[in-house]
């Protein structure tokens, strides 16, 4: 029953094979070395298939497998279950195949970072100014506590990051020409080419291409600038990535330059505001203070027995109590004056330029290493996941 039923399958693979590979019966029949109706009783199972008929089968069909069992692959996944031997020794009987494909994507790797603008970073530092002129004044401070004025506390304080990525910077680095390294100046826009943009002739109105342009201009130019602040130490750092190395420098310093002048001219105006303003009051109290004077000395000169006169002693006593109000106020804006001056001097500078910024020598971007690293990788895992794939 057993051999009925494996000469049932194996005439059923034959005819599957035939069927298959579109062979004729007679054809068949002729290699085998038996008529056609022998062939048909093989493939209905009627007859079984002696070995020598069978042999010449295999020599004219070597492709044909009689036990599939015999090869059958190993799985690299079974049951749910990574067979890791498997899988290795998949990849290991791949490996030129891996090799050459990785070794293709990081050639076109490399090839696509020549594509990419080159860009080149320059960094200026900046520090808090120390103490110094603060403790020179010590001094002063000490005799103004002495005569119980008030030192004010300099609680003013700029965010530095906020000031470099401000508009009032931008538009500056925007409006200027840079000189570049072959020695022609160019503005950013130009540099970055916003202006030849086809999609802004779509525009009839050059103030709203004016405007779209600037505006853009200075989006970019907060793209390519960085700062960080060190908040232990209180060090900034600037970076400028420009296309050009001596652009990139220039800006630097430029920004750097711009960060101490602003806050130097907020210090300034704030002092020269409370200045002038205790100037004025300065005045207007002085010439309060001798007009009181004056009806003072003029009522004594008048009145010379004014203290034997209830009447005339209260008068005297209003008039000499409205003159020293007015000289205690006098007092105290000159010593608001002279504090001002003392701010005025212990706030300037705040930031000192610790290390100017200075043209690069090599680019930061792009980074070729980066690259190669990253086209080796998707070779590796493009190369391996197709081989095991077809597996």
């Amino acid at each position: 029953m057993d051999q009925v039923g494996d000469s049932l399958k194996l005439g059923q693979k034959i005819k599957r094979y035939r069927l298959v590979n579109d062979i004729r019966q007679e054809d068949m029949a002729e290699k085998m070395g038996v008529s056609r109706a022998t062939l048909i009783n093989y493939e209905k199972g009627y007859t079984t298939i002696n070995f020598d008929v069978l042999e010449r089968f295999k020599e004219s069909y070597p492709d044909f497998i009689i036990d599939k069992k015999k090869d059958e692959k190993p799985k690299i996944i079974e049951n749910n279950i990574i067979d890791f031997r498997v899988l290795f020794n998949v990849l290991n009987n791949g490996r030129k195949n891996i090799f050459l494909t990785s070794a293709l994507s990081m050639i076109i790797g490399v090839g696509i970072s020549f594509f990419f603008t080159k860009y080149y970073s320059a960094q200026i530092s900046l520090y808090p100014a120390k103490s110094d002129i603060t403790q020179g004044l010590g001094q002063f401070q000490s005799l103004a506590v002495n005569l119980g004025m008030n030192m004010a506390e300099n609680d003013q304080d700029f965010n530095i990051p906020d000031v470099v990525k401000s508009r009032l910077i931008a538009n500056k680095a925007i409006n200027q020409s840079w000189l570049d390294q072959n020695g022609i100046q160019k503005k950013l826009i130009d540099l970055w080419e916003i202006n030849k943009n086809p999609f802004l002739n779509i525009f009839n109105n050059s103030e709203v291409d004016s405007s779209y342009i600037r505006e853009k201009a200075i989006n970019r130019f907060k793209d390519h600038i960085e700062v960080s602040e060190d908040r232990l130490s209180g060090l900034i750092t600037i970076t400028a990535i420009m296309e050009d190395p001596l652009i990139s420098a220039n800006i630097a310093n430029f920004i750097g330059d711009q960060v101490q002048l602003y806050i130097q001219k907020e210090n300034s105006a704030q002092s020269n505001k409370e200045k002038v303003f205790i100037s004025e009051r300065l005045e207007i109290v002085k010439n309060e203070l001798e007009l009181a004077e004056l009806k003072l000395k003029n009522f004594k000169e008048r009145n010379r027995g004014y203290e034997d006169s209830p009447e005339l002693f209260m008068i005297f006593s209003r008039l000499f109590r409205e003159a020293e109000a007015k000289k205690q106020v006098y007092l105290t804006l000159q010593q608001q004056l002279e504090l001002a001056r003392i701010e005025e001097v212990k706030q300037s500078p705040i930031l000192h330029i610790l290390d100017h910024a200075v043209p690069p020598s090599r680019k930061s971007s792009p980074n070729r290493i980066l690259f190669l690293i990253m086209f080796f990788l998707l070779g590796l895992i493009y190369s391996s996941l197709r081989i095991v794939f077809k597996y």
